[in-house]
């Protein structure tokens, strides 16, 4: 192709387009595309993974790795820490897939032409001059970013066999004016509620059952009371934890040993600072390479068994009050550990548990039959004409049950048939109720939740207008064909993985640090 753009060459070069290196093909397939796989230092391999014997070099994966760290950062999201362990699991899943979508390409026989690949990269502005294309603009460009144009035109072959792949997948899908008009009336029928919640747990402090009734209950319902028992083992086999500070040095998945011998040395300062008599938390503060936990002076929180890196929860579970660890060495790098606070394991049997959770469940069953009653009279009063607003105001008089406010809210607009109605939750029976109501119909009855009763007024009712779909009907269709078409590229790629050999380096993802709150 080379011969066929020669042609085009003439004049200077502007090289002020070089400040903008052919960006847009960077962000589909960089020149990493062309490496090939290895040792890398460290010995971690140098790729990313291999796709049926096929090896997806480390720097695509970086690249996109990177890519999707700017993409969320620019919104204000956290790109450290475990988020930053997920966008690299992103970036592993989608250059795996964009190998298996280009191997199916070749497989069905889908091919870019030479004449293909010419046209499109005449018309591409990064390589034209005052609207013309120039050939030396062209091959400086290319050289510059891919070492020469032969790498360039085989990575834009990938993308456009990658592109044109997926075009086809996009073509079978079909979007009827049935499914249209279908998807538009579940979006056109909405609700929106003035719905009170009766707090179960605020009302369980109203009540006090006596020692008397408690025993009474225990006896009534032990088959119950040894069901609550083994539901709920965390609350009663409670194991050993530790508050903790950590100091943390990162180290990079695959770094040589130089790295981490570094790493280790910068820590061991650390420590020597603090056995020396400073503030453990001001070490964190000036030190850490956590950001979770850096400007809290390394305050961690609970630190148990089973929710933290091993080496971390060993090494924090073996100190006493006041105590700093050795150096600890996980995944995410080297840790210094301070102990702040110690709860020993604590272990409640059945028989002595017994009357903490007769107390409970008695409390919660009277707490519960009160609330009803409360909510049945104030839908009765609504029922008669007075406004839920009017019967739980937002400020003044303001209703409270334990100490809790109970306040009449809107929600919505929704669909009446979602899982769960925002505000309110999954209550299948009330989403029932308000779907055949009216605007500023009372609904029938009082609804149980499990944090507590709801009772609720219909303050619009809005259904499908059928005439309002033919003026949308374009671009509805257009909006659910897109939506299927996303969906049917998740079910297909997930198709093509499975029947495929995929072996990932997994060294390459690193670890969130072990310093999360528990």
């Amino acid at each position: 192709m080379l011969d066929s753009l020669r042609a085009s060459k003439g004049g200077l070069i502007t090289w002020i387009f070089l400040g903008a290196i052919i960006v847009v093909f960077v962000i589909s397939f960089g020149p990493g595309s062309f490496s090939k796989g290895g040792a890398g230092c460290g010995g971690t391999p140098a790729y990313a993974a291999r796709v049926n014997g096929v090896v997806v070099p480390v720097r695509d994966f970086e690249e996109q790795a990177n890519r999707l760290s700017q993409f969320f950062a620019q919104f204000g999201q956290d790109v450290t820490g475990p988020a930053a362990v997920e966008i690299r699991k992103r970036a592993l899943d989608a250059v795996i897939e964009r190998a298996l979508v280009i191997q199916e390409a070749q497989r069905r026989g889908l091919v870019v032409t030479d004449a293909e690949i010419s046209a499109e990269v005449r018309q591409m502005p990064q390589f034209q001059e005052n609207g013309q294309f120039r050939f030396d603009l062209y091959e400086d460009l290319v050289k510059r970013s891919y070492g020469s144009p032969a790498r360039f035109e085989a990575a834009l072959r990938e993308q456009l066999l990658y592109d044109r792949m997926l075009a086809a997948l996009d073509e079978t899908v079909k979007v009827s004016d049935a499914q249209a008009k279908a998807a538009w009336r579940a979006t056109a029928d909405k609700v929106t509620l003035t719905y009170v919640r009766f707090p179960l747990t605020a009302a369980q402090a109203e009540v006090n059952p006596s020692d008397a009734d408690v025993k009474a209950f225990a006896g009534a319902h032990a088959a119950e009371i040894d069901a609550f028992y083994k539901a709920n083992p965390d609350r009663f086999d409670q194991k050993k934890k530790a508050r903790v500070r950590q100091i943390l040095v990162r180290v990079a998945p695959g770094a040589q040993s130089a790295d981490d011998a570094a790493a280790r040395a910068k820590i061991e300062a650390a420590q020597a600072r603090v056995k020396k008599g400073e503030d453990f938390g001001k070490v964190a503060r000036e030190v850490s390479e956590d950001p979770n936990t850096k400007d809290r002076g390394g305050e961690v929180g609970f630190v148990s068994e089973a929710t933290f890196d091993e080496a971390f929860a060993k090494a924090a579970l073996a100190l006493e009050k006041g105590q700093v660890s050795d150096p600890v060495r996980t995944a995410a790098g080297w840790h210094l550990i301070q102990s702040e606070e110690v709860v020993p394991a604590r272990q409640v049997s059945l028989d002595a548990a017994r009357p903490e959770i007769a107390r409970e469940l008695l409390a919660k069953e009277r707490a519960g039959k009160l609330l009803r009653e409360k909510a049945q009279a104030a839908l009765d009063a609504a029922r008669k004409g007075k406004p839920l607003a009017e019967q739980f105001p937002k400020a003044d008089k303001q209703v409270k049950i334990g100490g809790a406010p109970v306040v009449a809210e809107d929600a919505g607009p929704f669909a009446p048939s979602a899982a769960s109605l925002p505000g309110v939750g999954a209550v299948p029976a009330l989403a029932a109720a308000a779907a055949a109501a009216s605007t500023g119909e009372v609904l029938p009855q009082v609804y149980d939740t499990p944090a507590g009763p709801v009772i609720a007024v219909v303050k619009l009712r809005e259904r499908p207008d059928d005439s309002a779909f033919e003026a949308q009907r374009g671009q509805l269709t257009a909006q659910l064909r897109r939506q299927k078409e996303g969906e049917a590229r998740v079910a297909w790629l997930q198709e093509l993985r499975s029947g495929a050999r995929v072996e990932e380096n997994r060294a390459l993802l690193g670890v969130a640090s072990a310093a999360q709150p528990e």
